[in-house]
């Protein structure tokens, strides 16, 4: 039986934008962790789970779960200053890919930052889940937790 796993964001829910992407992004890689491991249990892979978060984390193309106001000052930083303003992590990796898409729009499309970055936003999938793969298996029990306590 599946599970459903869909947040409700309608209204005002009295959650933060960076807590509502979070939720975004956990939902996006549950509904896809499930679906990889009914395949790698269907096809007998070894330590399915295991394989299953690995395999989400790295060869999925999600959606950039951030906020259209917060890449706007992200990105913006970024192109003004010519270097990643986030401290060396995934999340910095993140960004600059989102940084190379939005600059490549102005510069090949001549539009502007705001309308560049809300393209990327609405419209791009990212390379991966900018998350490890250990933090993704330690916390999909807590993901799992979060989402049932929403839906009550």
């Amino acid at each position: 039986m599946k599970q459903h796993t869909h947040y409700s964001f309608s209204g005002d829910t009295g959650i933060s934008g960076k807590h509502r992407a979070r939720l975004r992004r956990d939902n996006e890689f549950l509904e896809t962790y499930r679906q990889v491991l009914d395949l790698m249990i269907e096809r007998g892979v070894p330590s399915p789970r295991k394989a299953a978060v690995e395999f989400t984390v790295l060869n999925s193309r999600p959606h950039y779960h951030v906020s259209i106001e917060r890449a706007l000052v992200v990105v913006g930083r970024m192109l003004s200053s010519g270097r990643n303003i986030v401290k060396p992590s995934l999340q910095a990796l993140m960004w600059e890919e989102i940084a190379s898409k939005v600059k490549q729009l102005i510069d090949c499309k001549g539009i502007s930052l705001n309308s560049a970055v809300q393209f990327v936003i609405d419209n791009c999938r990212a390379s991966r889940f900018f998350v490890t793969p250990q933090y993704a298996y330690h916390h999909i029990r807590h993901i799992n937790t979060n989402i049932k306590k929403h839906l009550l």
